[in-house]
């Protein structure tokens, strides 16, 4: 089968050299080594349920636990890629190693005993008849091996993969063991998963098996209780009309992505383009995340949970439509999402994340909201303190892109990279608290291109000497002759978005890509339910200030205005939602 040429397609620039100073990096590395690095150690459970998996009596499971170390290996990978911390890589090595060794010979790699392998079912709750997300855990260690593989090129971890996808091609759509079909396992919102990690798993051997399983897996999208996501985006039905708009089901429509890849079908192409166009019109709150009560619901005013999980899944389908389109805007939400969302479900600390980041109420740490993730041998580990990290890192997946012919500089925090064919990039200016950045690229020639937000209404870009207003929304192109200095001022005022069904009649702020809010101890000692009302005119006329990477607006009425990264993590109650008047 013809596979699509990515001549034209964007993809991510790879860094040999990564020094973040400002507060993404600072968070990285807390994260490193307040929560990546001695894992394995404060949660044995995490390898210990799979070396225990036939042992009775057997550990008191829930459906998911098999997803743990595929998480936690995928958001590792990312932030290494991030940062490049040797440390990390280390130890990351160490745990891949002694997770290999959890492998069954028939290349079984969950937590369930032999008798319930794939079968949709478990021994450790016996008077219950209840499903597994057994293929959607191998899928999560299928991904994480994956990218260590592309990684390290350690054949190892293409091998284990392999095992594991024998065993899938063994038991499912196989005539001489009776055509079983992953929809037998329930739960296909989850368990149609595979069909990612099978088709990059083609995209890597060029074995034809591969691709034939995923296109077997695509005809049980439309099979029951399944989402039939290429059939609804092709008649253009929103995704949370759709038979199964959870946010699990987001890996699979990765996996649609990754067919067209590997095919070149148009159709696959405008499936995830319609589900990525219809979650960011009826679903994106105002942090940026995505999701209520765990899936698409029509609307983003309402104040239901919005779990981290969710807004990671639909972060890493926005990277797959950046790279397939090249869309500038696309990378302007993943800047949303990443100052917003995903740095906001974070502690500074990098000790602990949250389950449930909401726009007004307080930050968690997942481990009170969703208690009974936690088992013994676990205590800390559940869905999103595995994924969480990801998040963060996955920045390092569209900082800097790449077409055929151009260099694209997305990302504007202070950074020093060196790419992998040698060029040096520096830039600094305190973004984003400041929007006067100063880039200079080194040792590239060749097309260079500066993402201009959509929300910078007036941009000035000054280079050798030349001035030029680029229109916002867009890529501004220019030629490096191989070494450049360049000055970027992006326009930081003051943006609303007005509120509506909960949260009519009040607004949100921004500036830049930074949601504001207050907290009891900004609020100058005012009620947090009965602010007064905001003077635009008075805020618009009032300057950011940093300290310590905390972004401040103080405000003559006594109510300070802070970054949403920062509201609330001291335990105290934070609104995004405020009153103002023109």
């Amino acid at each position: 089968m013809q596979k699509s040429s990515e001549k034209d397609m964007m993809r991510t620039v790879r860094m040999q050299k990564s020094h973040l100073p400002g507060i993404t990096g600072k968070l990285a590395g807390n994260i490193t080594r307040n929560w990546l690095i001695g894992l394995r150690e404060s949660n044995p459970g995490i390898l210990d349920m799979f070396k225990e998996r036939d042992l009775l009596p057997y550990r008191l499971m829930l459906a998911w636990l098999g997803e743990f170390a595929g998480k936690y290996i995928t958001g590792a990978y990312y932030i290494y890629r991030l940062t490049l911390d040797q440390e990390l890589y280390t130890y990351l090595q160490g745990f891949l190693e002694e997770l290999l060794t959890c492998q069954a010979e028939d290349g079984y790699l969950g937590p369930f005993s032999k008798e319930c392998r794939l079968t949709g079912s478990f021994s450790q709750k016996p008077d219950e008849v209840e499903g597994t997300w057994d293929a959607w855990g191998h899928y999560h260690i299928m991904y994480g091996l994956l990218l260590w593989y592309e990684e390290t090129q350690k054949k190892q971890y293409l091998q284990c993969v392999e095992k594991i996808a024998g065993l899938f091609l063994h038991k499912f759509y196989n005539p001489e063991t009776g055509m079983k079909s992953l929809l037998s396992l329930k739960s296909p919102e989850a368990n149609l998963s595979p069909i990612h990690a099978f088709a990059i798993l083609y995209r890597l051997t060029d074995a034809p098996r591969y691709l034939a399983f995923a296109l077997e897996v695509e005809k049980d999208l439309s099979g029951e209780g399944a989402g039939d996501y290429i059939s609804c985006a092709m008649d253009k039905v929103e995704f949370y009309q759709c038979p199964q708009p959870r946010w699990e089901s987001l890996h699979i429509i990765l996996g649609i992505a990754e067919l067209y890849r590997a095919t070149g079908k148009d159709y696959y192409l405008r499936t995830v383009e319609q589900i990525y166009y219809s979650i960011q019109k009826t679903d994106i709150h105002n942090t940026g995340s995505f999701s209520t009560e765990e899936q698409a619901v029509g609307t983003p005013f309402c104040n239901g949970h919005m779990e981290t999980c969710c807004t990671i899944a639909y972060d890493a389908l926005a990277v797959e439509v950046l790279k397939l389109t090249g869309n500038p805007e696309i990378a302007d939400f993943l800047e949303l999402a990443h100052y917003n969302a995903c740095m906001g479900s974070w502690s500074p600390t990098g000790r602990w994340s949250a389950y449930h980041t909401p726009m007004v109420g307080e930050k968690h740490s997942s481990v009170h909201d969703i208690t009974f993730h936690c088992r013994a041998g676990s205590p800390e580990l559940n869905c999103c303190s595995t994924n969480a990290p990801r998040g963060i890192g996955m920045l390092s997946e569209w900082a800097v892109t790449s077409t055929s012919s151009t260099l694209c500089i997305n990302y504007y925090e202070d950074a020093d990279f060196m790419t992998e064919e040698g060029a040096l990039i520096q830039i600094t200016g305190n973004y984003p608290a400041q929007g006067k950045i100063q880039i200079t690229v080194e040792h590239y020639t060749g097309n260079l291109a500066l993402r201009i937000p959509k929300w910078s209404a007036c941009t000035i870009v000054t280079a050798d000497g030349t001035t030029s207003h680029p229109k916002a929304g867009t890529y501004f192109r220019l030629q490096c002759p191989g070494r450049l200095f360049l000055e970027l001022s992006l326009d930081l005022s003051t943006r609303y978005l007005d509120g509506q069904e909960e949260f009519q009649g009040l607004v949100s702020i921004y500036r830049g890509p930074i949601l504001f809010g207050t907290d009891i101890s900004l609020a100058g000692g005012h009620n947090l339910l009965a602010l007064p009302s905001i003077n635009r005119t008075e805020l618009e006329e009032t300057s950011s200030v940093s300290l310590e990477g905390k972004i401040h607006i103080p405000l003559p009425c006594g109510i300070t205005l802070g970054d949403f990264y920062h509201l609330g993590y001291t335990g105290s109650q934070y609104t995004t939602w405020l009153k103002s008047e023109p």
